[in-house]
Parts: structure tokens; sequence; C-alpha cells
């Protein structure tokens, strides 16, 4: 089920590598035939766009969205639990559900980093997989329609999801998260206050970029891990 995989891949911050495997990941969705062809053709738009984009440019759009606007973000325990101390022991018991699958965790990223949960996803039953999918489609089904109205072709990856979920969002509960927070950019003001919030992270690699070579580690190792080695794996 690589799928699932590729998806997460998308979600990713891009990379020259990123752009150069793209065609392979046509190569995967198409042959799997998890997704419609409706699904298909917004992801190829969504890959076509970044093929023709200058990647700084591409990077730039990805922090923008990603990183700088807190209700786009691809940490899923972030729109549950906020930034009470239920999160940390919900990180805990989702890296232990990773280890229980053979899957250890091997990069500078939390364990409820979408691309990570769909790659674990990716090496468990279908079932399984569409059931644990179905359980954070409401997330997801609010962070497409944000990135739509930001105007972004990665709401495509998301909705793909409900597809291979064969599971939709439920509206009222994306109408109310809409109603707080519609997924606009920050205003100077807002970003100069999320600086001062997290300020206490800095100078760390995830912070400055330092010693990641312009990549990103997580897309990295799942390049690396696309043809899915038996036995126990690093995610």
């Amino acid at each position: 089920m690589k799928t699932l995989k590729v998806l997460g891949f998308l979600l990713t911050y891009p990379s020259a590598q990123t752009v150069e495997v793209l065609g392979e990941c046509r190569e995967i969705l198409a042959a799997e035939k998890w997704l419609d062809g409706e699904t298909l053709v917004a992801l190829d738009g969504l890959m076509a766009w970044m093929e023709k984009t200058d990647l700084l440019d591409l990077q730039e759009n990805y922090v923008a969205l990603f990183d700088r606007t807190p209700s786009l973000s691809l940490h899923l325990f972030e729109h549950i639990h906020g930034d009470s101390k239920d999160r940390g022991q919900a990180m805990v018991d989702l890296s232990d559900v990773y280890e229980d699958a053979g899957l250890i965790i091997d990069a500078k990223e939390l364990p409820d980093y979408l691309p990570l949960f769909l790659e674990y996803l990716s090496v468990i039953p279908l079932d399984d997989a569409r059931e644990n999918l179905a359980e954070v489609i409401n997330i997801t089904g609010i962070l497409s329609k944000r990135l739509k109205n930001r105007e972004s072709l990665y709401a495509c990856v998301l909705d793909a999801l409900a597809v291979a979920a064969a599971c939709q969002p439920d509206i009222d509960a994306v109408e109310e998260a809409l109603k707080k927070s519609s997924g606009a950019a920050f205003t100077f003001e807002e970003m100069d206050e999320e600086w001062e919030e997290h300020n206490a992270f800095a100078n760390t690699q995830q912070t400055t970029g330092q010693d990641m070579d312009g990549g990103c580690p997580i897309a990295q190792q799942m390049l690396d891990r696309m043809n899915l080695p038996t036995g126990k794996e690093e995610v």
C-alpha cells in the first residue's frame, strides 16, 4: 500500500530530490488503483505545479502554509490537544503503536506528523489502515478546507485521504473549526507573537536548518524506503 506513503511524501518539505521522483510517485498511484480518476488528476496537478515551480518558491510556499500557520499544522495532536499536557502522553502512546508495528522513528520529527502517520498506515492491513485514517478524517477535512481558502493545491492530498479511507469528514465539525480559524496567513503582529512564544526552541537543527543540506530528513528517509523492505523499519 504505497499510495498512503506517496501521499505523505507529497506533504513533506520539498527538495530537489522530491521533484526528481514525482514521476515515480505518479506510477505508484496509477499502479495501485486505490484512488479514483478524479483524485489522480488533482494529484497530478499538484505534482505538475511542483515540477514547474522554482524550488525556492516551493519551499517558501510550504513554510508559509505548514510552518507559519498553526491552523494548517501537519501535527495531528496539535489540532486535538493543543499545548495541553495530554499531547505529550498521546505522543508516547503513538510511538508505542509504531513500535508494536515494527517501526522505529529515526527522523527529527514528532510521531504525530501526518506523513509519518501515513507511512505507518501504509504497512498495516488495509482494513486497519482505513479504520485508523477514518479516526483523523475530520482533521484532514478541516485542513483541506483551510488550504482551499488559501487556494493551495496541497488540498488535493487531504481530499485523497478521504477517498482512501472511503469516509468523509463531519460537515458540522469542519464548519465549526473554520469559524475558529479559516487558515488565513498570520499578520506581521501574529508572526512576531508566535516567534516570541517559540523562541525557547531556537538554535536547533529544525529551527535553524543547519546541517540539513537544504532538504527534509523525513522526505529523504521516505524516499529510501519507498520499496518497503521487510522486517523492522525505521520511520
